[in-house]
C-alpha cells in the first residue's frame, strides 16, 4: 500500500466569525434598544391615559354648581314650609298655652271714596301656599277707620252706615266688586 500523502490546508476563520457573532450582538442591541423604546411609549401613553382619566372623573364628580344652587333652594323652600305651620306656643304661669294661626289675604277695590276689602282666610299658611281652598271669603267696604261687612247682620252695623253715608241698599251695590271666587 502505498502511503498517499493527504495535503490539505487549514483556513483560519476566526476573524469572520468573530465579525458574525459582533454582527449579531450589535443586531441584538438594537433589537433591544428597540423593545426598550417601545416598551417606554407604552407606559408614557399608559399615564397619558390615566391623568386624562382621572381628570375626566374629576370633571364627572364636580358638582354642577347651578344645579346645587337649585337643590339648595328646594331645601330652603322644604325647611320654611315645614316650620311655617308650627303652632306657636308660651309658657304663661306654668300652663303651656298654644295659638291658633290663621292666614288672611286681602283683596283691595276702590271706587270713589270707598275701598272694598275681600278677606281671605285660610286655616294656614301652607294651604295659602299650595293654593287649597280657603277657610272663607268675607267682604267689607270700608272709608277712614269705619267699615261695613256683609256677611254680619245689617241691624248691628247700622252705626257703620250712618258714618259712611250709605244705604243698606247703597252698601249693597259695592258689593259687586268682591271678589268671592278666588281660584
Amino acid at each position: 500500500m502505498s502511503k498517499e500523502q493527504v495535503n490539505f490546508t487549514e483556513h483560519n476563520y476566526d476573524p469572520l466569525n468573530s465579525a458574525i457573532e459582533e454582527s449579531i450582538r450589535a443586531q441584538r442591541a438594537k433589537s433591544s434598544w428597540m423593545f426598550a423604546k417601545v416598551f417606554a411609549l407604552v407606559l408614557v401613553s399608559i399615564g397619558i391615559l390615566a391623568l386624562l382619566l382621572a381628570w375626566a372623573y374629576n370633571i364627572y364628580k364636580r358638582p354642577n354648581p347651578e344645579i346645587v344652587r337649585k337643590i339648595n333652594e328646594v331645601d330652603r323652600k322644604f325647611e320654611q314650609s315645614k316650620n311655617i305651620d308650627k303652632k306657636p306656643e308660651k309658657i304663661v304661669d306654668g300652663q303651656i298655652i298654644k295659638y291658633n294661626s290663621e292666614t288672611l289675604r286681602f283683596l283691595t277695590a276702590q271706587s270713589g271714596d270707598y275701598s272694598i276689602f275681600t278677606r281671605i282666610t285660610y286655616e294656614t299658611t301652607k294651604d295659602l301656599l299650595e293654593g287649597n281652598e280657603p277657610k272663607k271669603i268675607e267682604c267689607y267696604i270700608a272709608k277712614g277707620n269705619t267699615n261695613f261687612e256683609y256677611e254680619k247682620p245689617v241691624e248691628a252695623q247700622r252705626d257703620a252706615l250712618k258714618i259712611l253715608n250709605l244705604t243698606h241698599s247703597d252698601a249693597k251695590k259695592y258689593q259687586k266688586f268682591c271678589k268671592y271666587n278666588v281660584r
